[in-house]
């Protein structure tokens, strides 16, 4: 399997207007549309010149964050989130869960309940790669 770089993953993406008429295919990457819309209307309530979703940048990798309309950076990930003036760390931080939830994976038919300590060398490092 090739391993796909940071580049790679961080050149490949499409920017959304976060408008009713890209809703169904942000959704269809996978977009928690409802809860982008709910921040919005809460962040509009509190304070009318709050920042709000402006566009939704999808990586076709997988992974999304978003851009608001002060063009700062918002990435929510379990329970941390980033909000930053430029994309390096929100991008980083994007990549590397990714990398660990989506791509790079080794091949593993029998789950991660197959995992013994024979699976590591005596450094600690994983021996099927």
């Amino acid at each position: 399997m090739k391993k796909i770089t940071f580049e790679e993953w961080k050149n490949n993406y499409t920017d959304f207007l976060f408008l009713e008429k890209n809703f169904q295919e942000l959704e269809d990457y996978g977009v928690d549309v409802d809860q982008i819309k709910e921040k919005n209307q809460a962040n509009i309530i509190d304070n009318p010149n709050q920042c709000v979703t402006k566009t939704v940048r999808v990586f076709f990798y997988g992974g999304y964050y978003e851009i608001d309309n002060y063009n700062n950076y918002y990435l929510v990930l379990e329970n941390n989130s980033w909000w930053e003036e430029k994309p390096d760390l929100v991008e980083k931080e994007l990549f590397d869960w990714c990398n660990g939830e989506y791509f790079n994976q080794s091949y593993d038919p029998h789950g991660l309940e197959s995992v013994t300590d024979d699976d590591y060398d005596k450094n600690g490092n994983w021996r099927h790669e």
